[in-house]
């Protein structure tokens, strides 16, 4: 068996349901940049509406503009209260 430690981040709003994804970060020592960039980009996101890419994906854009390895999952409403 192998183990491999793995930090993740969720982006949700209390006030959109749509937003609920989770970023894994492939590398923990890219934790505190990804954090960083993940809250930038989502300021950013909310600001510029020239943005077209979904929150997500714009998101993920960023982490890999700064390097940052990564993985995304979506929370799954069928998933909800089992």
């Amino acid at each position: 068996m192998e183990m491999q430690l793995k930090k993740c981040i969720n982006v949700y709003s209390t006030e959109n349901e749509w937003i609920d994804f989770v970023f894994v970060i492939e590398n923990i020592v890219d934790i505190r940049k990804a954090e960083e960039v993940i809250s930038k980009a989502y300021r950013e996101w909310w600001e510029d509406d020239e943005i077209c890419d979904t929150i997500a994906d714009y998101i993920g854009s960023k982490l890999t503009e700064n390097n940052i390895e990564f993985e995304v999952y979506f929370k799954s409403e069928e998933m909800e209260g089992d």
